[in-house]
């Protein structure tokens, strides 16, 4: 799937100044296609500059911080799964992701704790990009996109049943939570903007969710203009899941929900 929007571009604020120490989280995200990262100011947590650029390009612009106080990326393509801890045996971790995925293209499984569900997100990536994540900054620490979603999920769901949809090349990750509690967390494959709606239809409904009551918040690297149309048409509160309050100094031609997965990983770390 080809993705929509201007291939290159960046923001920074009036105020930003890349050689501050030890002021700014950077969350990345990488892969094949693309790159992205968005700059969070620790003191207030407003976006303080972000640039995007195709395949890894982006890792080169000048406005990254020098010297960051923290640094999370999520590298794409991505097979996970979320296990309960008491499920979880030694070495048992590929078995796990192979009877989600069957074959998988690495045998480096990954362990990110989901501490508030008492539950283990098993990941492996497949990204070129990585190395070059860590050669810029050692201090890097990898985030499974499945674990960035189901907090960002359950944090925006406070106000009633909530769901976050990460839209991908030929994936769209799917989490649902109701006031704080998880109700369904997956990824099904999506090449078209129908099989976008079919599967958020198909989750709200696994979790017994009415599509005029449950808030539907989207975002993801492929994300189209036929995407949110359709998803408008079909549910009643459907917006970008960003927020406003976020998305409001940047000027309005950029798409942030684009990169939902750079901008929720500061809420893992703060």
């Amino acid at each position: 799937m080809a993705i929509e929007g201007a291939r290159t571009g960046a923001y920074r604020a009036k105020d930003y100044r890349a050689d501050d120490e030890r002021r700014y989280h950077v969350g990345i995200v990488v892969g094949p296609e693309l790159s992205a990262w968005v700059v969070r100011d620790t003191l207030n947590s407003s976006v303080a500059a972000l640039a995007w650029a195709p395949e890894g390009k982006a890792l080169d612009h000048a406005d990254l911080p020098r010297q960051p106080r923290s640094v999370t990326f999520v590298a794409l393509p991505e097979w996970s799964t979320l296990v309960p801890d008491g499920a979880l045996a030694p070495g048992t971790a590929v078995d796990h992701l192979a009877l989600v995925h069957g074959k998988l293209p690495s045998q480096l499984v990954r362990e990110e704790p989901v501490q508030p569900l008492g539950a283990q997100c098993l990941y492996v990536n497949g990204s070129i990009h990585e190395r070059a994540v860590l050669d810029r900054y050692p201090i890097a620490r990898s985030l499974p996109l499945q674990a960035v979603l189901v907090h960002g999920t359950r944090t925006r769901s406070m106000q009633g049943p909530t769901l976050l949809m990460h839209r991908g090349g030929e994936r769209l990750d799917i989490a649902i939570a109701d006031k704080g509690d998880l109700l369904l967390s997956s990824s099904y494959p999506a090449r078209t903007a129908e099989d976008v709606l079919y599967f958020c239809l198909m989750a709200a409904e696994r979790v017994g969710c009415d599509p005029v009551q449950l808030a539907v918040r989207v975002g993801g690297t492929h994300l189209s203009t036929n995407d949110r149309d359709l998803l408008i048409r079909y549910f009643a509160d459907a917006a970008s899941a960003i927020p406003a309050s976020l998305a409001e100094p940047i000027p309005s031609g950029v798409e942030t929900d684009r990169w939902l997965a750079a901008f929720d990983q500061f809420a893992c770390v703060s």
